[in-house]
This record gives C-alpha cells, structure tokens and sequence, in this order.
C-alpha cells in the first residue's frame, strides 16, 4: 500500500506504512551498544524484571562515580610509591609481586587492571552486585586514602629493618632468674 493509497479523506495525514530500517527492538540492548552506537537507553525498562539489564547510556553520577574511583586508585599508588621510597612495604601480597618487577609495572598494573575491572561494573551497572562493587569500591578506597592521610599528618616511618626486633620470652614461673 503507497501513501496515496492510505491517505483516505483529502483533508488528513499521509498514513506511511513502510519503514526505513528495522526496529530497534527486535533486538535485547547489548553490553558494549554505547560504545559504537548513539545512545538511546539510560535506564532498563519499567517493568520490574526489566530493571536489571543493560543500558547504552551512562548519566553523569555513573561518569563521576567511576572516575572518583580511578582518581582514588591513582592517589593510592601515589601514596604507596611515597612508603616505599621511605622504606616501607606493600601489604597487598600480589601488588608485592608487581613491585618486584619494578614501580612501572606496579603503576601499570594498578591503572590498567583496576580500570578494565570498572569498566566491567559499570556495564553492569544496573544489576545488585556490579552496584555493590562500585560503592565497596569507592568506600575502600575512600578509607585507603584517610590512612594514607593519616600516616603522613601523624608523620608515622616505616619501621626501620636494621633494627633488632623486640622479642617477649616467656619463661616458666618456677624458674630461677640466674
């Protein structure tokens, strides 16, 4: 049917019954949409079971949520290099090994990894656990940085290794102290 066909009366609107492209619908939202296409979907649907799905538009909390948490990871290893430059040690055991290899591939590991790990939550941003991570996240490295803060306004040094350390023996009660 041409729009000739569909107009009706003289005085109404042309009815198009033919479409240039196929509907977006016919097809779930996938996970990297926003990142090769315009972006349409915010938020998942309305109903309930539709809450937890995929988007292809990220709002402006998202943006800022993710890059407070990169900023954060970033100031920690700034402060960690800072310890270790004054003797101290890594307490993360895995980050102890990229240490090893050299503060480089410390740095690199720690921007690129905890980055790509964002990025997967943020895709996920609309599912419990992804907004469980993102908030445990932000909240773990907001405490990071308040010790790191701490151990440079009380002016706290890493312990000195040269020094022995302090051992307590116990010593049976009924001993003679000779």
């Amino acid at each position: 049917m041409t729009t000739e066909q569909a107009r009706g009366n003289e005085g109404s609107r042309p009815i198009r019954t033919e479409r240039r492209t196929a509907s977006r619908r016919a097809r779930p939202t996938r996970i990297w949409d926003g990142l090769f296409s315009p972006k349409r979907r915010g938020t998942g649907g309305r109903r309930k079971e539709d809450q937890a799905s995929y988007v292809d538009h990220y709002s402006k909390r998202d943006v800022v949520l993710l890059l407070s948490i990169f900023i954060l990871n970033v100031c920690d290893a700034f402060f960690t290099m800072m310890w270790l430059n004054q003797g101290g040690k890594e307490a993360n055991p895995v980050m102890d090994v990229f240490l090893d290899v050299g503060p480089g591939a410390f740095l690199i590991q720690k921007c690129l990894i905890v980055g790509a790990w964002l990025i997967l939550l943020l895709a996920h941003k609309n599912f419990r656990f992804a907004r469980l991570g993102l908030y445990v996240s932000l909240a773990v490295y907001s405490l990071l940085l308040i010790l790191h803060f701490g151990i440079i306004y009380f002016g706290i040094e890493p312990p000195n290794p040269d020094l022995p350390s302090v051992s307590i023996e116990a010593r049976p009660l009924n001993s003679d102290p000779a």
